[in-house]
């Protein structure tokens, strides 16, 4: 008996806690990747290599090819297509449930859970309860899988919320937070003259909103450097503002690290820096792992007033928080942080154990343990 785990495509820079379902979650486990119309299974697609019905697919297989791709090819991607390639996996794998990362893959599967009588537990992580442009077309889809979804699991109360007006029963939602792995609990940092950042170069997170609290503090601390990690679409944008600023010398920009490469830049950090917004289209963080991850290290935090991240890093305690787009109020919270390392190292501490508290990555996955049994 096996879960059918349906993955988004991930880079080897990003999705550390899906990751982490995928080895953790105590199931064998199916992993499907890629988008829903074209999932992969060990890197094959399933659409070529599964069916229901093994040995009519076979024979048409043996046709001629351009009768096969005119006639049994096309077939294969609309949805009783695409439901035969699953239904033929499930059956090889004698799956029992299926487990959706992001609300987008719940909605695309859940009318092949409901024909195939599996129960279904959806897994949101951000935009896919946020983002108002990629939520709408696809709203219908998300309310039928509401309608038959067991379980759907939100990361933050701001999440919560935001299901709930999409329409999701709140008898279904369940509050489960993410946790950082252990190792993360066993850095030193130094809490030298290094700010450090690392996430997506996008939107959401701002990071030129960083820069332009970094350029601040800079007036007054000149010794203060700047470390991000990360890519994304506006990486390049960032490089050229700070190559404008002449600030080369003081800003490095990574790019992509694998997320087991990422300990020493944790460990030559004072401080750790994320400015999330929620801009026009109405995208949002759930609860940002790196946050969590950072916190786990012992370093204080300077971020904004955003989602889950209020309840992440607790205001003066912790760390600090501004309101969106306050990069002013930032850069204050920084400079306060960076002229005080024994604060610095006091909220990182404290910072410590409230993730150790409260979000506790065992705890996160014996949830999903737990639902995913009582599903069955």
């Amino acid at each position: 008996m096996a879960i059918l785990l349906v993955q988004a495509g991930l880079s080897n820079f990003s999705g550390s806690f899906i990751r982490a379902h995928e080895e953790l979650i105590d199931s064998d486990k199916v992993i499907l990747r890629g988008p829903s119309h074209n999932l992969m299974h060990n890197g094959r697609q399933i659409k070529l290599f599964y069916s229901a019905k093994p040995l009519l697919f076979k024979l048409k297989k043996l046709l001629p090819q351009f009768i096969y791709h005119k006639y049994v090819a096309q077939q294969r991607e609309g949805f009783e297509g695409r439901h035969d390639a699953i239904e033929g996996l499930v059956k090889k794998f004698k799956v029992k449930l299926i487990f959706a990362e992001f609300g987008h893959n719940g909605a695309a599967l859940a009318p092949h859970a409901k024909k195939l009588g599996l129960p279904l537990i959806v897994h949101f992580h951000g935009h896919d309860a946020h983002r108002t442009d990629f939520i709408k077309p696809k709203l219908e889809a998300y309310k039928a899988m509401f309608a038959y979804a067991t379980k759907i699991v939100s990361v933050s109360h701001f999440m919560t919320d935001a299901l709930l007006e999409l329409g999701a029963p709140k008898e279904k939602i369940v509050y489960n937070p993410y946790g950082p792995r252990p190792f993360f609990y066993d850095n030193q940092p130094n809490y030298g003259n290094t700010i450090f950042y690392v996430g997506r170069f996008t939107d959401i997170k701002s990071p030129i909103l960083i820069l332009d609290a970094f350029r601040r503090l800079v007036k007054t601390c000149p010794e203060a450097k700047l470390v991000m990690v990360g890519t994304g679409e506006l990486l390049e944008n960032c490089k050229a503002l700070v190559k404008a600023w002449e600030f080369e010398d003081k800003i490095t920009f990574t790019g992509g690290v694998p997320h087991d490469e990422l300990m020493p830049y944790f460990q030559n950090a004072c401080m750790f820096v994320q400015h999330s917004v929620q801009p026009s289209y109405g995208d949002a963080e759930g609860t940002p792992n790196t946050i969590l991850e950072a916190s786990a290290s012992g370093l204080p935090v300077v971020s904004t007033k955003h989602a889950g991240i209020p309840q992440a890093v607790i205001h003066e305690k912790t760390g600090f928080l501004v309101d969106e787009y306050d990069s002013k109020g930032m850069s204050e919270y920084m400079l306060k942080l960076f002229k005080d390392k024994d604060l610095c190292r006091e909220m990182g501490e404290a910072g410590r154990n409230h993730i150790k508290t409260n979000y506790n990555i065992d705890r996160h996955i014996g949830i999903l343990n737990k639902i995913i049994q009582d599903s069955l």
